[in-house]
């Protein structure tokens, strides 16, 4: 499946991390990226079977969350648009059970293959029209009953204010990139219509991961609280839904 994805998207967003960023983030164990990161892959793989036959990553990156997160799986692949991420991922967390491999997000072809597909971020840089298109083909390559797990930003919470502060002061425009804008009750409503079965969707992070830039614990403790008391304010979406 090919879809022409007009004038807002440009491929050349995804050259713009140099490769293997985000995984040298993670591997720092410690600061607000680290932070936002680590919770935010915990937050997936809590919703994911602890082990399994296979899983999809789509829009992997670097391959961190293959290679720390899904262990368990026999078989686990990463896709991505972007070559010099995979190029990283495959180096870094490749072998035999993981492969890692260059494909357009718009273009999975796997029939009825994965018990489990995850996609971290990145719904929200397709093209709105793209949506439908792209969750059928999720539905295409899971297994009937197959768990599908994504995250995307929260545009009904402090998220915008962030994003606009990230794209003025940081090395990428997310203002331009997320050109996809959730609320969790548009993206449940999104999953039903390609005929997922939603069996939860929470948001989380508020302001916890701000703090580690003072405290690890200190965020650790804030997130744990605002998960009891902020459930729906949080500046990130999780959903996990089945396939039918």
């Amino acid at each position: 499946m090919t879809i022409d994805r007009g004038s807002e998207y440009k491929a050349e967003w995804y050259d713009d991390i140099a490769a293997g960023y985000y995984d040298r983030v993670y591997a720092r164990g410690k600061g607000i990226q680290w932070f936002w990161h680590h919770y935010r892959f915990n937050a997936v793989a809590a919703l994911i079977p602890p082990s399994g036959t296979s899983i999809l990553d789509i829009g992997c990156g670097p391959g961190t969350f293959l290679g720390h997160f899904a262990k368990a799986y026999q078989q686990r692949v990463g896709i991505d648009l972007a070559a010099p991420q995979i190029a990283f991922a495959a180096r870094t967390y490749g072998g035999p059970d993981v492969e890692f491999r260059q494909v357009d997000l718009a273009e999975i072809n796997a029939a009825n293959k994965y018990d489990v597909i995850t996609s971290i971020e990145v719904i929200e840089h397709l093209p709105m029209a793209e949506t439908q298109q792209f969750l059928a083909s999720v539905s295409r390559a899971l297994k009937p009953g197959g768990t599908f797990v994504l995250t995307t930003p929260n545009y009904r919470s402090l998220w915008p204010l962030i994003e606009w502060v990230i794209s003025k002061k940081g090395p990428v425009d997310y203002l331009e990139q997320h050109i996809n804008r959730f609320h969790p009750a548009r993206l449940v409503a999104e999953l039903r219509q390609a005929g997922f079965i939603v069996d939860s969707s929470r948001t989380f992070f508020v302001i916890a991961p701000f703090l580690a830039a003072i405290s690890t614990r200190l965020a650790e403790i804030v997130y744990r609280i605002e998960q009891r008391l902020l459930p729906s304010f949080g500046t990130e979406i999780v959903v996990r839904a089945r396939k039918q």
